[in-house]
């Protein structure tokens, strides 16, 4: 186990014959500053690119963004049954699947629509923990 941040935590499993390094992070808040974003982002690229391309990688974790309903050109990367909305912060994490060619699980399979939210309080409802492979 290696903690590389306050944000990030990689763990290395061998399950079989197949090494598998797990990441769990917790991207900066909506509202938090570009540049803070740019370097979370920044470490997760750095990191996730020098695993060896036999290791399985799987992300999980608190990603704070809605990577919404639409593909729009992320195939391969988005699996078409998304929640809501995409923001500013659904795109960077489309872009770093993209980048690393990883897939948001999450929207990989049709759930039933009152199971699509994983947070609701008041009129706050929300999707944004996501699992990607």
């Amino acid at each position: 186990m290696k903690r590389v941040n306050e944000r990030i935590v990689c763990l290395k499993v061998l399950i079989g014959d197949k090494l598998v390094t797990c990441i769990c992070a917790c991207v900066p808040q909506t509202g938090r500053s570009p540049e803070e974003k740019d370097s979370f982002w920044d470490q997760m690229i750095s990191m996730t690119g020098s695993i060896p391309a036999s290791q399985l990688i799987v992300v999980g974790g608190d990603l704070n963004g809605h990577v919404g309903t639409n593909v729009d050109g992320y195939d391969g990367v988005h699996g078409r049954y998304g929640f809501g909305e995409r923001n500013a912060d659904g795109e960077w994490i489309l872009e770093f699947c993209d980048a690393m060619e990883l897939i948001v699980t999450n929207t990989c399979f049709k759930r039933q629509k009152n199971k699509l939210a994983i947070y609701v309080s008041g009129d706050t409802v929300s999707a944004i923990d996501y699992l990607l492979l």
